[in-house]
């Protein structure tokens, strides 16, 4: 951990932290003398390790002064900070992965000093998420972290951080699902087992506009224009562009049956408000959905296996959640395969799904609403 060595007449103490040596004069030619301040090293690094450097003991054992400001304070003012610049359920996960790290590491508003964290810390971390999540949900937390220490290093109260050095995490080969695309016939016996209206317009409106599970959840009268059957909006994770779908015949008699009903209705009202204020509510946000389009209606088609429990997944041998290649998210898959089989460029189906890959082509193309119109017409039909 650390050692002494003699330079000329005078004992130096040597140790590594981060990776790199150091080495600092003890000013003593005396080894007894020298001895002591080994030991004080060694005790640092021992609280160090423990998660209990405090600066009580830094200034009790070295007479210097240290930095104040703990890992506590500093997520604590990242999290004011975020909560004004990002959507709530990213909020949310950023907070989940404070505390859960706090938890981790015994972080208290006294104790562990920000620049007490190392590698070692944050890689402990991550290698027991690693253990009950998927490699990509783990590089996400990472991820985060990251961004997290990066803003104490721009803000001068940390010099380095210690999540540079760790890599990224590689899937294993169980862990590598390719999602697929519902057949027609798929659609078809899933419209037809689907046991509310809510769900009915699911999973027309995800297989006829390829919106995610949130956005169809949260879509407002205002998205809705029947008079010139199109659906305006702007997708949660399509940075701030906006889509323009028209409404296949199918789902656009849907919605008008679906406000003939409603009756009188404000243009900022939401079409399913009890499930919009769900989605708002719940800390899982889609994940309460997705957990309920499985049981309520992927497993008694058939197409996946019956879970042990209503939320979770069998875990796999080694208890990580066991994934499928089928879920809600298959249905954009579905819509976006159909408008390509039918003939439908590259180009439309990019627009319609909000996708910004191809990022060159995107700023030079341009479909007119006529290709997209006739694009739509041509997706099979499944209702009837």
């Amino acid at each position: 951990m650390a050692w002494l060595q003699k330079r000329g007449d005078i004992w130096w103490v040597g140790y590594r932290i981060n990776g790199k040596q150091v080495r600092r004069s003890t000013g003593e030619s005396d080894k007894a003398k020298a001895e002591a301040e080994l030991a004080k090293v060694e005790l640092m690094f021992g609280a160090h390790a423990a998660m209990s450097l405090t600066e009580e003991l830094y200034q009790n054992l070295t007479g210097a002064k240290k930095s104040k400001l703990t890992l506590v304070a500093e997520l604590d003012d990242w999290l004011k900070e975020s909560q004004h610049q990002t959507e709530a359920n990213t909020w949310g996960r950023y907070k989940n992965i404070a505390d859960e790290f706090k938890s981790f590491l015994n972080a208290t508003e006294k104790g562990t000093l920000l620049d007490a964290v190392t590698s070692s810390h944050v890689s402990a971390y991550l290698m027991e998420k690693r253990k009950s999540t998927a490699a990509s949900t783990t590089n996400v937390v990472r991820k985060i972290l990251a961004g997290f220490f990066k803003r104490a290093v721009k803000g001068n109260r940390l010099k380095e951080s210690p999540v540079s050095p760790i890599k990224i995490f590689k899937a294993q080969k169980n862990e590598k699902v390719q999602r697929r695309s519902f057949t027609v016939e798929e659609c078809k016996m899933i419209y037809e087992a689907a046991p509310t209206a809510f769900w009915k317009y699911m999973i027309l409106g995800a297989a006829y506009t390829g919106l995610r599970m949130g956005d169809l959840i949260n879509v407002r009268w205002s998205n809705v224009d029947l008079e010139s059957r199109m659906l305006r909006l702007q997708p949660d994770k399509t940075d701030d562009k906006f889509v323009e779908i028209p409404l296949r015949s199918a789902f656009h008699a849907m919605l008008a049956q679906m406000k003939l009903k409603a009756g009188k209705v404000k243009p900022s009202d939401y079409l399913w408000p009890d499930e919009a204020e769900k989605h708002a509510t719940y800390k899982s946000k889609s994940g309460y959905f997705s957990n309920q389009f499985y049981s309520l209606i992927l497993e008694p088609c058939g197409l996946v296996p019956k879970r042990t429990a209503a939320h979770k997944a069998k875990p796999d041998s080694n208890g990580k959640r066991a994934m499928n290649d089928i879920s809600f998210h298959c249905l954009r898959h579905f819509f976006i395969s159909q408008l390509k089989s039918t003939g439908s460029s590259q180009a439309v189906a990019k627009q319609m799904a909000g996708h910004s890959s191809d990022q060159i082509s995107d700023l030079y193309t341009h479909v007119s609403t006529s290709e997209t119109i006739k694009a739509f017409n041509d997706l099979p039909e499944f209702t009837k």
